[in-house]
């Protein structure tokens, strides 16, 4: 008995040492300050430290991070010329993602292992402004230099929609559903099975999107996680968001 105490004290530690416990092990804040509890059964982790996550968070703190997603739409030719939108919307999409929210959710029951990612960004309504400005000026201004014809924006409306043709299909969703917690908190949200299918390989999601309002701002949070995980996930969610405070 003492060995097996002895041993179970020492994993606990050598867990502990390796970063692998959860530090916040049934909660998770999204970008509005939004508390949701997921319950002692379910394990929340930063999603920063997750294998991508944590690539992706490395790359965010660069300094050029900014300038790369600059570059990236003056490639696609999306805006007119010398507006100055790509450096105004890279800087936006890279400030948004910097003060986001990920979590990687885990848990073990009847000898499978589910888990799942949350993304929670918060765009202000001065950001929301500055996007619809931009799309307005890469539609209507057909006849600068630099910005995308009628035709050649059906042209790639038509490329995109056959290199995606059968391979994306919802096969169930929900109507957004507006709802208040018990303590007060509105929010909307919906969701949805997804199979996604590329080069014959069958990859069945599901997502779950929800809405909230701040002072002067909207936070956009989403679960995605495969089929099984989200069966399992879907009625702590339901519950955490019914429960949710700010």
């Amino acid at each position: 008995m003492k060995m097996k105490k002895w041993l179970a004290v020492s994993t606990m530690a050598v867990m502990l040492a390796a970063g692998t416990m959860s530090v916040n092990a049934d909660s998770m804040t999204l970008s509005g300050g939004e508390v949701l509890d997921m319950g002692s059964s379910i394990s929340v982790y930063p999603g920063e430290r997750s294998f991508f996550g944590s690539q992706f968070h490395d790359w965010l703190l660069r300094s050029d991070a900014a300038s790369t997603v600059e570059q990236a739409l003056e490639s696609a030719n999306l805006f007119p010329k010398d507006k100055g939108y790509e450096k105004e919307m890279a800087e936006m999409a890279v400030g948004i993602l910097r003060t986001g929210k990920v979590y990687q959710v885990r848990a073990s029951a009847n000898d499978t292992f589910y888990q799942g990612m949350v993304l929670s960004l918060a765009v202000s309504d001065n950001d929301m402004l500055k996007i619809a400005m931009a799309g307005s000026a890469a539609l209507d201004k057909d006849g600068e230099t630099g910005a995308l014809t009628g035709n050649e924006r059906k042209e790639a409306a038509d490329l995109a929609l056959a290199a995606l043709r059968g391979t994306v299909e919802v096969e169930e969703h929900s109507s957004w559903s507006d709802r208040v917690s018990r303590q007060g908190l509105v929010y909307r949200t919906a969701d949805a099975k997804v199979a996604v299918t590329r080069n014959g390989f069958l990859l069945p999601l599901y997502v779950k999107g929800v809405i909230t309002r701040g002072e002067g701002k909207t936070v956009y949070t989403a679960f995605v996680s495969d089929q099984a995980s989200g069966n399992y996930f879907r009625p702590f969610l339901d519950k955490a968001l019914k429960e949710a405070k700010k």
